[in-house]
């Protein structure tokens, strides 16, 4: 039997390049291996790409034009710029998902006003995740019932962080004093930086601890640390 021959570009001609119907992207190569190998084998996805660097991630994206792309924690913050400012992704040609389990509210706050379409949790099966997907790459905006607490969608497809319309009771006043008072300084020289009195001082801070919910200046500091406003 004789052998296959090779087909040859035409010149001038453009081949067809490997294209994905969805991109798994996370830190950890393991995690984003396996889930793509899931995809392929329970999900229907036939062509699925893992890869586990930023960088990777935008190269792909760039030359695969995949349908929809799924991406970690830890890669979502690391090429958020990037990521959102690719223009298959501003396009809307490319859609984005984000396992969102492990972000803070304030993370969370700054995808939302990104081009998300779906927001994920890694506690749903393989299974669901996949049709999540299909809906995602279909462009039907997905939010996962485990993180109904702390997002919402809304009917124009947004997502909105909760504790984010929470914090938006704030005044710019009071985030000054919560930010003075979570890097440790006492109440008068919060007051002093601020050219506020010290009774105003402790009437913001007493508005501040109920819209977070921090029972004392322990807790406020514990808070803003979670939230990535200041360094431990």
């Amino acid at each position: 039997m004789q052998a296959p021959v090779e087909r040859r570009p035409i010149p001038g001609e453009q081949l067809q390049t490997q294209t994905s119907d969805a991109v798994i992207a996370d830190n950890n190569r393991v995690n984003a291996e396996s889930m793509a190998w899931c995809l392929k084998a329970y999900g229907g996805f036939r062509n699925v790409t893992a890869v586990s660097t930023s960088a990777e991630l935008l190269q792909t994206i760039r030359s695969q034009r995949p349908q929809v792309v799924l991406v970690g924690e830890r890669l979502i913050l690391a090429g958020l710029r990037d990521i959102f400012l690719d223009l298959a992704v501003r396009l809307g040609e490319t859609k984005i998902a984000v396992f969102a389990d492990a972000l803070t509210d304030r993370q969370l706050d700054l995808i939302a006003n990104n081009r998300v379409t779906g927001m994920l949790s890694r506690a749903d099966t393989v299974k669901k995740i996949s049709e999540q997907l299909s809906q995602i790459g279909a462009g039907t905006a997905v939010l996962s019932e485990h993180l109904n607490v702390r997002l919402q969608l809304l009917k124009d497809g947004v997502f909105r962080c909760v504790a984010s319309a929470q914090m938006q009771k704030l005044t710019d006043r009071q985030w000054d004093v919560l930010l003075n008072i979570a890097e440790g300084r006492r109440v008068s020289e919060v007051a002093e930086a601020l050219s506020i009195s010290q009774k105003a001082v402790e009437s913001h801070k007493y508005r501040i601890m109920r819209v977070i919910g921090a029972t004392d200046r322990v807790d406020l500091c514990r808070w803003a640390i979670r939230e990535g406003l200041i360094e431990a």
